[in-house]
């Protein structure tokens, strides 16, 4: 699977168009939002240790929800003047939930660095999360003193729903736990469930652009797609990430590509008796990844994945200047 140099360097060239427009779009949010957790007086120094630590790993993805909202209501022909405004309690939330995540995920480790609950411990995490959770809906209830009341309440009522989908996802994926006869579609489902909250951010800034209701349910949908292949991407990732799909398959949900795979009569029964060991060693993942190039799995994910781009593309084509929103979908293929 190895890239012609060209390649490699057209991907390099794509992420970090990507990078600056996060940069671009995200970076004031950002400091808003270590403003807002760090001006709290937390006696506990793990805490505020464990708060410091989760903004120096998560920068991108603190930058990722306010670029999306931004580029949704700027499409659409808003004012981008309280954009900071709503995406600072979003950001803040949505930061809570993912340290909550991490632990039910038993995540320890991201992009090669230690989670919250990785450096610190399983309590520290968990209130940590809480902190973040709950400043975040109060800033959200401030937003009443710079939104008009039709604005909030639809703003709310979205992301009221989005939460509870999101959560729905994460509920049903434990079910999913440590299961080798998961129905691809099935994971799927759970997959567009936890995509809500990006559907969320692009229904947000079209809201608040006040774009017409085509263009919010065009963008929300787009949102949806471009959140499945995000969630997808990171399952192609954790494939060839030793320690990922390691948890992954004594703690964690199979990614996708051997899902498909495990449904190939031919290497079913050999790859079930890998996955079913003790202890995954890193030539048992080698072997995952082997069997799973070899039985077509990774084929049959990165064909939903072309699918799900098509799609989202589709949905935004006939909006003005949607150049933007065209490059993070092309950027969630650069693996392939």
């Amino acid at each position: 699977m190895k890239q012609p140099a060209h390649a490699g360097n057209e991907h390099e060239k794509l992420q970090q168009e990507i990078m600056d427009l996060l940069e671009e779009r995200g970076t004031e949010t950002f400091k808003k939002v270590q403003e807002a957790i760090l001006e709290e007086k937390i006696e506990c120094r793990e805490i505020r240790q464990a708060l410091e630590h989760f903004l120096s790993y998560r920068r991108e993805g603190f930058l990722v929800r306010p670029t999306l909202i931004s580029l949704s209501c700027e499409i659409v022909g808003g004012s981008l003047n309280v954009i900071s405004d709503v995406a600072v309690p979003l950001v803040l939330m949505s930061a809570g939930m993912d340290i909550h995540d991490d632990i039910i995920d038993n995540s320890k480790t991201q992009n090669h660095r230690p989670t919250v609950l990785g450096k610190f411990n399983r309590d520290i995490a968990l209130l940590a999360g809480d902190a973040l959770l709950f400043k975040g809906l109060i800033l959200w209830q401030k937003l009443t003193k710079n939104l008009d009341v039709e604005k909030f309440i639809a703003v709310t009522d979205n992301l009221s729903k989005a939460f509870f989908e999101v959560g729905d996802g994460e509920a049903l994926e434990l079910g999913l736990i440590g299961q080798t006869d998961v129905d691809p579609e099935q994971y799927l489902h759970v997959v567009k469930k936890k995509a809500a909250d990006i559907e969320l951010l692009m229904r947000i800034g079209a809201i608040l652009g006040k774009g017409s209701q085509n263009e919010i349910e065009a963008l929300g949908r787009y949102g949806r797609f471009l959140g499945m292949l995000w969630i997808l991407n990171d399952d192609l990732t954790d494939m060839f990430d030793f320690n990922e799909m390691a948890r992954r398959v004594k703690k964690g949900c199979l990614p996708l590509p051997v899902l498909y795979a495990l449904r190939n009569s031919e290497i079913r029964d050999r790859l079930q008796e890998i996955l079913s060991r003790k202890e995954i060693t890193r030539k048992d993942a080698e072997t995952i990844l082997q069997m799973t190039i070899d039985g077509k799995g990774l084929q049959q994910a990165e064909k939903v994945m072309k699918n799900l781009a098509s799609s989202g593309l589709k949905e935004v084509g006939k909006l003005m200047d949607p150049v933007r929103l065209t490059l993070l979908i092309q950027g969630s293929l650069v693996s392939l």
